[in-house]
């Protein structure tokens, strides 16, 4: 993930726009205010099946990010993240989209 990447999704978790873990994540999934998901590199694979089954319309990005990683960088341990608000769920495609492209 770019420095860019990561500072936009620590303004989305000051701003009270990011859920964390299994059951908040579930729950904005059901509710339909996710508009991303996001999963650690280290997620096993049956939640992040789980959480893309809920979710099968929304934008998904699997991070080169570990749990740890997570919470060393936004303050709370997940395995997997969904961003509530579509502002930051845009900006934060359209980094990852960039960063792909620089890649190619």
């Amino acid at each position: 993930m770019t420095d860019k990447f990561m500072t936009l999704l620590s303004f989305a978790v000051k701003a009270g726009k990011v859920s964390f873990g299994h059951d908040a994540c579930k729950q904005s999934l059901r509710r339909q205010t996710a508009c991303m998901l996001l999963a650690a590199a280290d997620a096993s694979p049956r939640l992040t099946e789980e959480m893309r089954g809920l979710g099968e319309n929304l934008p998904f990005a699997a991070t080169d990010l570990t749990i740890v990683d997570i919470g060393r960088r936004l303050g709370r341990r997940a395995a997997v993240l969904t961003v509530n608000d579509r502002g930051f769920a845009d900006s934060l495609m359209e980094n990852l989209n960039a960063a792909e492209n620089k890649e190619d």
